[in-house]
């Protein structure tokens, strides 16, 4: 099967003659954190920076513990000093003064990749500082405390581990998404939250709740804005000038990188109208590569479907399946889906005690292979499955699983047959 990126696929939509998109699973490489011009330094905790006609070195790590972070000519500088050094000083904002490759610090900050970092004293503290050098450590210590209003406090104690996996639950307000680390980039950049219908940047995600809010510190995870996980390196934002693949191909990256059955990675088929994809075979019916067009997964199909008319339970039962192959086709892709795993292939000694096992990859065999006659051979194949879950063992999770997979066929069926 060839596969073509989203950019070629967009090529060929204009010729008439696109097929479904798909993608081969890109492998994720960690964005360099330094600038253009030093993509492929080793050491990505320092950047050059520059003020005026000086020349110096930032370090990250004593940046965002708010010491003298900037080396130039042999010496140490904050970067209000540095701005001095630099003859600057008459601006007063060392975060416009000091570039970074051609960039304002200001704009790093805005953009996630600094901390909004406080190295500005009072002339209280300057005048005692003059008159006490014994006083300079606590002068320094206070400065720091100084700051406690920026989201980034240091001193904030966060227990990191929940934090560990690839994914992170967020809310911004009353919109909740999963956000995948993987894809994360920077506000503007990097598709990295997955909401029910699309993925979206950051500041896309806070439109959807807070169009005046800030990324950063309204999008939170458990009761964590971003903007805090940025500063513990929880996540780490690419450089504004990055040219990695995220950041500069996001049409690339509108659909899932696994399978939205079998949840695993491989050369996906993606939907044109929502963020799912598929391997070929595991979609109902099978996704032909080779087809024209813009092309719609089951789900979407099915959402589309405009239906006025109603049946009872018993009605649609006797009907036969080839008036609702696309019905059964969208309750099978669901339950596969939420079982991610057939629901009886780890139950200990099933196939034994079981006289005819029926999993869920055989009903979807059977479905391809037009085995059913009518609607009620195909939903009670689906109830020999939960039946023998049940009597075959008595594992509480496997039961559990077993009666939330009962529960969601159920409220599908009525669902999607508009029963009366």
């Amino acid at each position: 099967m060839k596969k073509q990126s989203c950019k070629k696929r967009q090529e060929t939509e204009l010729s008439s003659l696109c097929k479904p998109k798909k993608k081969k699973q890109a492998t994720r490489q960690h964005c360099p954190k330094t600038s253009a011009g030093h993509k492929h330094s080793q050491n990505k905790s320092q950047l050059p920076v520059t003020c005026g006609h000086k020349e110096g070195i930032l370090h990250l790590k004593k940046y965002n513990n708010k010491q003298k972070c900037i080396f130039s000519e042999g010496q140490w500088f904050k970067p209000t000093e540095f701005e001095r050094f630099g003859m600057k000083d008459r601006n007063k904002k060392w975060r416009t003064s000091i570039l970074c490759t051609g960039i304002p610090l200001q704009k790093l900050i805005e953009d996630g990749f600094l901390s909004s970092t406080n190295f500005q004293k009072s002339k209280v503290q300057d005048a005692q500082k003059k008159k006490s050098p014994v006083g300079l450590e606590k002068l320094e210590s206070d400065e720091i405390a100084s700051d406690s209003q920026d989201i980034d406090d240091e001193d904030d104690v966060i227990d990191l581990s929940m934090f560990e996996g690839p994914t992170l639950p967020v809310t911004c307000g009353s919109e909740s998404g999963i956000l995948h680390k993987c894809r994360f980039a920077k506000g503007h950049r990097g598709r990295c939250i997955r909401t029910e219908n699309f993925w979206l940047t950051p500041e896309d995600f806070i439109k959807l709740n807070k169009p005046d809010g800030t990324w950063r510190k309204d999008i939170v995870t458990n009761e964590i804005p971003l903007g805090k996980l940025i500063m513990k390196r929880v996540l780490e934002p690419h450089m504004i000038n990055c040219y990695c693949e995220i950041c500069e191909e996001e049409d690339q990256y509108q659909n899932d990188d696994v399978c939205f059955v079998c949840n695993s990675e491989g050369d996906l088929v993606c939907c044109d109208e929502c963020p799912r994809a598929f391997h070929s075979h595991c979609h109902l019916p099978a996704a032909d590569g080779d087809s024209l067009g813009k092309w719609s997964c089951t789900f979407c199909v099915m959402k589309n479907m405009k239906d006025s008319s109603q049946k009872t339970q018993q009605e649609v039962l006797s009907s036969p399946v080839s008036q609702y192959t696309l019905h059964c086709q969208y309750l099978l892709l669901h339950l596969l889906h939420e079982s991610m795993t057939e629901p009886c292939t780890n139950v200990s000694g099933y196939s034994k005690n079981i006289c005819s096992p029926m999993m869920l990859g055989r009903v979807k065999l059977n479905l391809e292979n037009n085995d059913y006659q009518t609607v009620q051979e195909f939903v009670s194949d689906i109830e020999q499955i939960f039946n023998n879950c049940c009597t075959s063992n008595g594992d509480n999770d496997s039961s559990r699983m077993t009666s939330r997979l009962k529960e969601a066929f159920k409220k599908e069926f009525e669902t999607v047959f508009k029963l009366l």
